[in-house]
């Protein structure tokens, strides 16, 4: 199972569930094994609503018909990377506009639980930020400061002109960390010079640089997560962690 590492001590009767925006770049569908005929082994397509460490809410169709109990195969995808989760429908509610479905993992199938845990520290990483102005320990820059749970962190820089726009930010996530020290004129430059390494020690020191495979999934998981940062963190720093994602 996932451990509960991510998850708020307060919180430890019951999982935790840590929100999907919707414009988050994870795609998601539900096969439910339904006694319809209609509906049974049919790929629904949905909106993921939220996660927790052993399962998720989405929104499909209201045309699939399914019962509490069913079985059911959320299959999540994400820059190329594409899992498949089994589970049960611990609850399914038909609304006017779409059913809402609760899937229960079941991670007896070998590695399910190391597949999903990339997408949920993602998740975590994003969904939980809070935080605003800090101070800064740059001359003439403003600093804002979010931080998450265990690690997660993210700050950003801004210049002290009445626009103050972003000039740098260092991301600290569940795996990796994503970091750019100066933003230039060219956004394909900018999203070129960002830099991945492993995430802060257990003593907090900085994390180590990353090979080449490790900055491929550093940067599946920057994409993800900076998709999916809460709207209370600004606009322009959401649009522009995107864009470099």
């Amino acid at each position: 199972m996932i451990s509960n590492d991510a998850k708020p001590k307060e919180s430890q009767r019951k999982q935790t569930r840590y929100a999907v925006s919707e414009d988050c770049r994870l795609r998601a569908s539900l096969m439910v094994r339904s006694s319809d005929e209609d509906s049974a082994n049919k790929d629904w397509p949905g909106t993921l609503v939220d996660m927790s460490s052993g399962g998720a809410h989405i929104q499909i169709s209201m045309a699939a018909v399914a019962y509490q109990g069913d079985s059911c195969v959320l299959r999540l995808s994400h820059g190329g990377v594409k899992t498949e989760l089994r589970g049960i429908l611990a609850h399914y509610i038909c609304s006017a506009r779409y059913s809402m479905c609760g899937v229960k993992f079941d991670f007896h199938t070998p590695g399910a639980d190391a597949a999903y845990l990339p997408y949920f520290k993602a998740v975590v990483a994003s969904a939980t930020l809070k935080g605003g102005p800090a101070p800064s320990d740059t001359v003439g820059q403003y600093r804002e400061e979010y931080r998450g749970p265990g690690h997660t962190k993210l700050v950003v820089w801004r210049d002290n002109k009445p626009e103050r726009t972003i000039v740098g930010f260092d991301y600290t996530m569940g795996r990796y960390a994503a970091a750019l020290e100066t933003t230039g004129a060219k956004v394909i430059t900018n999203k070129a010079q960002v830099v991945f390494r492993a995430p802060p020690t257990e003593k907090g020191s900085p994390g180590a640089s990353v090979t080449a495979e490790q900055a491929a999934a550093a940067r599946w998981e920057f994409s993800l997560a900076a998709s999916n940062l809460p709207k209370s963190i600004p606009a322009d720093i959401r649009g522009f962690l995107r864009l470099m994602s």
